[in-house]
Order: structure tokens, then C-alpha cells, then sequence
């Protein structure tokens, strides 16, 4: 996974941003390593939840024609929303994380199982059953144990389904438990900055683009917001080039205004 950044030391320095590009990778902890042309080295630490990072992974495939990828991503982003939505439950009763821990590890590789203490939990917050939608699942299986290669309307189609089983849960988690909600992202942010250095400079960023729970509001739909985000992906990278001339031009003109050593 990738994320376009700048450098925060630069701004320091500087006052303002350096306007300096940076590309930088970042895989299963959500931290980004970066180093800018003046060699200043710092974290970019993203505050999203596993389950949006890999929504946003099923996007970047299907967007370049990898349609069994992006259909693996999008069954595991549906299994870890689910995670999510657990550990947010619990915190409206006030289980310690330890706890939550070693009762998960218990189900960590069964997802039926996972996806049975959500339902369970939704009970009991919310006084009301959930119903899972029925096709998931056998769309899923079909791709992820019987190594059907989907084309991108079939992947469109499932992706509208988990989209919508996400969208209209988190809205509810949103509406209802948005205390709780922000607890667990931010155990999520300090676990991650626990994993820097102590001595580097770090930042922290709101992560992703595709599907978000700090934005005020998401796309109603799947191929709106692929729509909505292969815009914002192209015009963001699309805009390196003309970045990177004019951080020159504004490094340039701050050497001139420098004064003489």
C-alpha cells in the first residue's frame, strides 16, 4: 500500500510545507518510513482501521484489472469490519483489551465464528437482530476456496454488497457508539506509535481515501466511491511532477533569501 506525504521536519524548518512529494509504502503495522531530499527521516502513522486499508487495496486492484486480488480484499476487509465492530461493542461494556484479546484469540481463524459474536454482540447493544446478507458469503466461497477469477462487474457486485453491509453498520456504530467508536481508533493509533522510535519525528494521518470512519460522510455506494476515488487517485499522483519542480523553485528561492554565512 502506498501514501503521498510531505516532510513534517521540512515544514518545521521552514514554517511551511516543502511541498516535496513523498510516495511512501506502508504494509501490515500502517506506519510509513520516509526520507526527504535534505535527509530529514520521520513516521507517517495512519489512523485507519485495518478493514478500510484493505478496502482501499480492493480498489487499487480492481482499478488496475487484478479482479481476484481485489475480491480477496474485499472478503477480508469484510471479516476484519467485523473485528472492528467487536472491539467496539465491547467497549460499551467496558471489556479490558486483555480480555478481548484472549477471548478472540479463540476465534481469530474462524471467521463464521467471528462473524457469530458480532451478531450476538449487535443483540445485546442494540436490543435487535442483525440480518446478514446471504450472497456474500456464497460469492465469497466461490472466489476464495474454489479459485473462481471474477470478472470486474462480478467483483463490482460484491464489492456493492460489502460496501453497503459496512457502510450501514458503521453509520449505526457512528450514530450510536461514536464514543467507543473513537476509543478503539485511538488504541489502534497508540499501538501503532508504540512500534516508532522513540527519537523520530512522526505524524500522524487520517489514512484512507476510499472509505473513511473519521469523514463526516462516505459514498452511498461502491462504484461511487471507486468512481470518486480513482479521480482523487489520479489527480493526486498526477500531480507530482508539477510538486516536485515547484519545491524546487521554493527551495531555490529560500537559499537566495537566506542570509550570507
Amino acid at each position: 500500500m502506498k501514501i503521498f506525504t510531505m516532510c513534517m521536519e521540512c515544514q518545521k524548518e521552514l514554517g511551511h510545507p516543502s511541498f516535496e512529494p513523498i510516495i511512501a509504502d506502508y504494509y501490515e503495522e500502517a506506519l510509513a518510513f520516509i526520507e526527504c531530499t535534505k535527509g530529514h527521516k520521520s513516521a507517517i502513522l495512519l489512523q485507519s482501521q485495518k478493514f478500510e486499508v484493505l478496502l482501499e487495496s480492493a480498489a487499487n486492484a480492481l482499478i488496475e484489472g487484478y479482479t481476484l486480488e481485489a475480491a480477496s480484499s474485499l472478503s477480508s476487509a469484510y471479516e476484519r469490519f467485523f473485528e472492528f465492530a467487536i472491539n467496539v461493542f465491547c467497549k460499551k461494556h467496558d471489556i479490558s483489551k486483555e480480555t478481548l484479546e484472549e477471548t478472540y484469540k479463540q476465534v481469530s481463524k474462524q471467521s463464521e465464528r467471528q462473524i457469530g459474536g458480532f451478531l450476538f454482540l449487535h443483540l445485546l447493544v442494540f436490543g435487535n437482530s442483525y440480518t446478514l446478507n446471504k450472497q456474500i458469503p456464497e460469492r465469497r466461497n466461490r472466489v476464495i476456496h474454489q479459485g473462481y477469477i471474477p470478472t470486474p462487474d462480478e467483483v463490482i457486485k460484491l464489492g456493492e454488497l460489502i460496501y453497503q453491509e459496512i457502510l450501514s453498520i458503521s453509520n449505526l456504530i457512528k450514530s450510536n457508539l461514536a464514543s467507543e467508536m473513537q476509543q478503539v481508533i485511538s488504541d489502534t493509533v497508540q499501538a501503532r506509535n508504540e512500534k516508532i522510535p522513540a527519537n523520530m519525528c512522526r505524524a500522524t494521518s487520517s489514512g484512507t481515501m476510499f472509505f473513511s470512519l473519521v469523514r463526516e460522510e462516505n459514498k452511498g455506494n461502491f462504484q461511487e466511491a471507486l468512481a470518486s476515488y480513482k479521480e482523487a487517485r489520479e489527480k493526486l499522483f498526477g500531480s507530482v511532477p508539477y510538486l516536485r519542480i515547484f519545491s524546487k523553485a521554493v527551495a531555490l528561492y529560500t537559499n537566495l533569501r537566506s542570509p550570507k554565512q
